[in-house]
């Protein structure tokens, strides 16, 4: 929105933009105010406040809140400030010209001038000439960073070093100092603890769930083999997949017959179960690590590059996701980076079946009793029943049986089944089927008599009601968790500060992927503290999502009744958020929405008898 009358307002209104990143070289922010609180009192303006970024990258505006609500600020009708005081334009933002171009565009067309301090501008026209040299140049800058940190991790991955994280199934951690000394061996636990070994194998020290490993970053790892037990598990999985021709459902099901415990159970994360499942056993059998060779750059994660034919280059899209897969053959394979848990021979037998294992849902169609899956699916309730006896999906299931038809083709008769039996086998569950007509229609005819009092005379102001109570009753909790979130991210702005305190050219290149890794997870809560931040509705908000509501509740029953298989999908998602089966009492559990838009959570559960 473009201020109106801006010509007779006063022009020395000024606020202040200042940031930092995590460049120990840049301007403090104590330093950067100063500057300009000196540059306002020469000029005869009035400063009436600071917009502060602190340790924020200034490569993007997303997650720069003081800048977002300054712009914002900047197009109200009522703006208190026609001037933006920054000390350079780095501060201002190591965005691309196209980028900057855009956000002064828009404080110009509403009266708003942006000021450097310490960029020696004219103040006439050769600025448009050097303004977008130097936003250039504070572009590169990062830019060239990013290359140097990417050189850092291509050093490490060309060693066969561990990049990080918990190490495969069947090996542990084997920790040596910058000299190639034995430091210890590391083992993650089902529990989430973490045990010290000593180099002859004899436990010397167990790490409790969530304490962290007081290492150096000139420390480093290599795989190494576990206890005879897991690599004795995964060298079956290899052998009764690849030779004895069993199935993931069937390997899943045999290894929690035996007892044989999984790597992560309930104590690690409540969403582990500590039970072997297909996906669990396919994400062995296709990883090469099990045949010697590390594998990286599987994924990109960097804004500036991505790491092609060994050497990084430029990505073509800086400003779409961050983190999308790679072509397979910018993978970096180090080949007998460690030990081999099984010889090539077994592996490349396991990889050639994995590749004529049927991937589609065509293909899966010419075997019987095959599952229907995904949002083409006819199963309109996918992913929204779970079972009551053992917390599983249920899926949706396609049979043959019965008389033929007289052309001589069989009858197909649907239903959904639990997840747990599905892939899991008898140990976890049992089938538990459900008719697929009388489950869908029962649900429909629930969803319908349940929005039905929206559409009625005074439906409008109910929908009003139900968002408003929803909103104030989570008010709290977004409260709460924007807390958490903070002082997380307090936390982590406290050990870049101290990083960058401690830098030297010596440690320089250990504390860059240290800063790197900070800056990752830093990104990944400002991001969290936006979406907090959105969840706070807004009355103009609240009015939207009524509107759109009850456009979607309008339209509903046809689509219900009338619309395609996905079409239903989509509406169903939208109304429920999941279906409880219990068969053996014949009852469902639906946990229906209170609004079906907004991405408000509130539900009230309603039953039906199956």
């Amino acid at each position: 929105m473009i201020r109106a009358n801006t010509e007779h307002r006063p022009t020395n209104r000024a606020v202040g933009y200042v940031r930092r990143s995590t460049d120990r070289q840049e301007q403090s922010i104590p330093d950067q105010k100063k500057a300009i609180e000196n540059y306002v009192a020469e000029h005869d303006l009035r400063l009436s406040k600071f917009y502060v970024d602190d340790a924020i990258s200034g490569t993007s505006t997303i997650g720069r809140r003081a800048f977002q609500e300054m712009m914002a600020d900047a197009q109200k009708t009522n703006s208190q400030f026609d001037k933006i005081v920054v000390y350079d334009v780095k501060r201002f933002g190591r965005i691309d010209n196209d980028e900057a171009g855009y956000y002064r565009h828009i404080l110009r067309t509403n009266g708003v001038e942006v000021i450097y301090v310490s960029e020696n501008f004219n103040g006439d026209v050769t600025d448009d000439l050097l303004r977008p040299v130097k936003q250039w140049q504070a572009r590169q800058e990062s830019k060239d960073l990013s290359k140097v940190t990417i050189r850092g991790l291509l050093s490490k991955v060309e060693g066969g070093w561990w990049m990080g994280g918990t190490p495969p199934y069947g090996y542990d951690l084997r920790y040596e100092n910058a000299e190639g000394k034995f430091l210890f061996i590391l083992r993650f636990m089902p529990d989430g603890t973490k045990q010290l070994f000593d180099e002859k194998g004899n436990a010397i020290r167990t790490l409790t769930k969530g304490e962290s490993l007081n290492i150096s970053k000139r420390d480093q790892a290599k795989l190494v083999f576990s206890d005879n037990q897991r690599v004795k598990t995964a060298r079956q999985i290899f052998q009764m997949y690849a030779e004895q021709g069993k199935g993931y459902k069937s390997l899943a099901a045999t290894l929690n017959q035996e007892g044989i415990p999984t790597a992560r159970g309930p104590q690690w994360a409540h969403i582990y179960k500590g039970k072997w499942t297909d996906t669990t056993i396919r994400a062995i059998l296709v990883n090469p690590i099990y045949a010697g060779d590390m594998v990286w750059n599987r994924r990109t994660d960097a804004r500036f590059h991505r790491i092609s034919q060994g050497r990084a280059v430029d990505r073509e899209n800086v400003h779409g996701a961050r983190l999308v897969p790679n072509d397979q053959s910018d993978w970096i394979v180090i080949r007998d980076a460690h030990p081999a848990l099984i010889n090539r021979r077994l592996f490349e037998q396991a990889k050639q079946r994995l590749e004529n294992h049927p991937k589609s849902i065509e293909q899966k169609q010419n075997n019987h009793g095959r599952t229907w899956n995904g949002q083409r699916s006819r199963f309109i309730l996918s992913g929204l029943l779970r079972c009551s006896l053992c917390g599983n999906r249920y899926q949706g299931v396609t049979r043959e049986k019965g008389k033929k038809r007289l052309d001589g083709t069989k009858i197909k008769n649907y239903y959904y089944g639990c997840g747990g039996y599905i892939t899991k086998g008898t140990t976890i569950c049992q089938m538990n089927a459900i008719p697929k007509e009388a489950i869908e229609s029962k649900v429909i005819e629930m969803v319908l008599d349940f929005y039905k009092p929206y559409l009625e005379k005074d439906g409008r102001q109910k929908l009003a009601e139900a968002v408003k109570s929803q909103t104030g009753a989570e008010k709290e909790d977004i409260t709460s968790a924007r807390q958490r979130a903070q002082a997380e991210l307090e936390n982590i702005t406290k050990i870049i500060n101290n990083l960058l305190d401690n830098l030297t050219e010596t440690n320089r290149e250990h504390v860059d992927k240290r800063l790197n890794d900070l800056t990752t997870k830093k990104q990944q809560i400002e991001v969290r503290l936006e979406e907090l931040e959105r969840l706070s509705l807004s009355q103009a908000e609240i009015d939207t999502i009524v509107t759109e509501g009850m456009r979607f509740l309008a339209c509903l029953e046809f689509t219900l009744r009338n619309g395609l298989p996905e079409e239903k999908l989509t509406a169903l998602r939208r109304c429920i958020e999941k279906i409880h089966i219990n068969k053996p009492a014949k009852k469902a559990i639906l946990a229906i929405r209170m609004v079906p838009v907004g991405g408000l959570n509130t539900v009230q559960e309603k039953s039906i008898s199956i």
